[in-house]
């Protein structure tokens, strides 16, 4: 455990047991990502009909055009739910490799750096250790509202899961918690500037010496 090897402070229970929403938010996450394999599956519904009334329009016509477009449509819906359905199986399974370890595991806190990342809600969220180097990057929808309130992109965060897969974060208090995924490719980060690197510092003393019963 990464805290534990920093001198950050952990709770002496699980997080699931000290923070109601925990729990909740796990299942949550599940049933989504099933939900949203069932919705991949139900996505070849369109196509065959479409390929039925194409079947019906040319079997009253000359022209074997609308049949063959049809055909085309439903190998193409074919081939994408395919590809769809192994994402959200990968999804589904990275998750419920995820939970049993957020489930059983502590709150760490520790200091974070965040970065944006070009295209997209995702950022780039760096776990630090007391140097201020980088000890785990993940990737994560972190909150708007998390990320404005951030001096410099820079917050102690709560973190609960298994650091070689990625798990559940949060601000101090447990509200709001998102997930954190590790990222296929690590990227090089933006060294800090003095400014920063006084945040980081002030952040890992607080770590160090953090009292969670003042939260929980």
């Amino acid at each position: 455990m990464l805290a534990e090897e920093f001198g950050y402070q952990v709770t002496s229970r699980p997080a699931a047991e000290l923070t109601a929403t925990v729990r909740p938010e796990t299942e949550r996450a599940l049933k989504a990502a099933k939900a949203a394999l069932a919705a991949v599956s139900f996505g070849l519904a369109g196509p065959a009909f479409f390929f039925i009334l194409c079947f019906i329009y040319a079997s009253t016509s000359d022209s074997a055009t609308p049949f063959l477009i049809g055909v085309l449509g439903v190998i193409v819906a074919i081939i994408w739910n395919a590809a769809g359905t192994r994402l959200e199986k990968a999804a589904i399974a990275e998750l419920e490799e995820k939970i049993p370890a957020v489930l059983a595991s502590p709150w760490q806190a520790g200091p974070c750096r965040v970065e944006a990342i070009a295209g997209g809600q995702v950022k780039r969220l760096l776990l630090l250790d007391p140097d201020g180097g980088v000890a785990r990057e993940f990737h994560s929808a972190i909150p708007d509202a998390v990320w404005i309130g951030m001096t410099d992109g820079r917050a102690l965060i709560w973190f609960a899961g298994d650091m070689r897969f990625g798990g559940l974060a949060s601000l101090p208090g447990g509200s709001p918690i998102w997930w954190t995924y590790v990222p296929k490719m690590t990227s090089q980060s933006a060294p800090s500037g003095p400014r920063q690197r006084l945040i980081e510092e002030e952040l890992t003393r607080q770590a160090i010496a953090y009292v969670f019963d003042e939260w929980l």
